[in-house]
């Protein structure tokens, strides 16, 4: 699946390790809470989600095992699958806001970017691997890159039930392990023949992104009160 040094067969037991510890991260809150008070918007996040970690796992698997048909053929699935994940995303978004006033909005506006930031990173990641099908080197790495926008929802619940401090900066510990991950990748690639301009691609977008989450943009005045009517301006959209 990938030319060069690192193949990509360990990403399907990384993304199995992820869900591991999504269905630990996401047992209190969803998976053991009464469902009749969840939002269908919920439901199926939860379903598109669970059904993309499924494929990231099954790929490497199929490629490495010689089942190229198979790996078509969940690749070509991916096309439906990505854009109902995405609108359950924007959907899901949508319903946390509504009756959202004071100084809850603003916690939900902070909420809100973190989302913006990994729907942005979800659709380049796809989109690059799509438009690079072909180039099996880069497809495979940008791939691999989509589950990275996965990895801040489950660590940050892990990371809040772990240490219960509401000031702690979670986004700090949530992408500053998807830097640290891509950063690995990136010393590992170092020799690779083709495709290493991946990861660093992602990490310079991930960085530019993260920047106010790390530099706590709430506190930037005009920018956190723009920030704060356009979140407000979502929350009335006409979604159901």
């Amino acid at each position: 699946m990938s030319a060069g040094p690192l193949p990509f067969k360990w990403a399907s037991a990384a993304y199995a390790l992820l869900f591991a510890l999504a269905l630990v991260a996401f047992w209190p809150g969803y998976l053991a809470a009464p469902k009749a008070e969840m939002s269908a918007w919920m439901h199926l996040h939860a379903f598109t989600a669970t059904l993309w970690m499924f494929m990231l796992i099954a790929q490497p698997l199929a490629i490495h095992a010689g089942h190229r048909q198979l790996h078509r053929w969940v690749g070509r699935s991916s096309l439906v699958v990505m854009p109902v994940l995405l609108i359950s995303l924007i959907g899901l978004a949508h319903a946390a806001l509504q009756g959202i006033s004071g100084p809850a909005l603003g916690m939900q506006a902070y909420f809100l970017y973190v989302r913006v930031v990994l729907f942005i990173t979800l659709v380049l990641a796809y989109v690059m691997a799509m438009i690079n099908r072909h180039n099996m080197a880069v497809h495979a790495r940008y791939m691999v890159c989509t589950g990275l926008s996965l990895i801040d929802p489950v660590v940050h619940r892990l990371g809040y039930r772990t240490l219960r401090d509401p000031d702690f900066n979670y986004q700090l510990l949530t992408f500053g392990l998807v830097g640290a991950i891509l950063v690995s990748l990136i010393v590992l690639e170092r020799h690779a023949r083709s495709g290493r301009q991946v990861f660093p691609i992602m990490l310079a977008v991930y960085a530019l992104l993260a920047i106010p989450l790390v530099f706590d943009f709430y506190k930037w005045g005009a920018v956190w009160q723009l920030w704060k009517a356009l979140t407000a301006g979502f929350a009335g959209l006409p979604i159901p």
